[in-house]
């Protein structure tokens, strides 16, 4: 039963990413999971149920890979730098998601209950850039920019390198992760003399 809704769930992530939410039906989901309409009823109440149920599936396997490799004890910093580094090489190394995560964040799907439901698997991201906006670590920018410096950087580069326009090497990578890190770090104010 759980390899069922496990396919239902990669049709409707493979086809989004082709057609988009409104170019893909629960006919469409069916055909391409290998399963009958009344099957995905089964399992999902509406196809708003599927979507949703993808992207907490997304971010449950996201929040694992940051679980497994964050270490609460090191340094502010290195810590908001791992994230960052986390966040850009799952979206880069997993485009259908990247790409159902950027259309769905942009959709009337994501809302304040979907985010307040999910937040426990972003729980080290959330409370990593809290403590830096805390430490003044980031720049005084809210919550959403700080997500398109990052998040949106990370899930449009994703897109360019699965369609080809784009080849990354590890160094690449490396480079975007400094980018995205200058780009929402709080730069010390330089210190103006004082004039007699």
């Amino acid at each position: 039963m759980s390899d069922k809704r496990n396919a239902i769930l990669q049709a409707t992530l493979k086809l989004v990413s082709q057609h988009g939410f409104h170019g893909t039906s629960m006919a469409k989901i069916a055909a391409e999971a290998g399963v009958s309409a009344g099957i995905i009823y089964h399992y999902f109440k509406s196809k708003d149920d599927v979507m949703n149920a993808l992207y907490r599936d997304i971010g449950e396997r996201l929040g694992d890979t940051l679980q497994r490799t964050f270490d609460p004890t090191q340094p502010l910093e290195t810590r908001v730098r791992h994230v960052l580094g986390v966040l850009i090489r799952y979206y880069l190394d997993h485009p259908l998601e990247s790409a159902f995560i950027e259309q769905y964040t942009r959709s009337p799907y994501y809302t304040p209950t979907i985010e307040a439901e999910t937040r426990h698997v972003y729980e080290p991201v959330w409370r990593t850039f809290e403590e830096a906006e805390a430490a003044n670590l980031l720049k005084p920018l809210p919550p959403s920019v700080i997500q398109a410096f990052t998040l949106h950087v990370a899930t449009g580069l994703a897109q360019r390198l699965a369609t080809g326009f784009l080849t990354l090497h590890d160094e690449d990578v490396e480079r975007i992760v400094e980018a995205a890190w200058d780009a929402i770090r709080r730069h010390p104010t330089p210190h103006k003399e004082q004039t007699p």
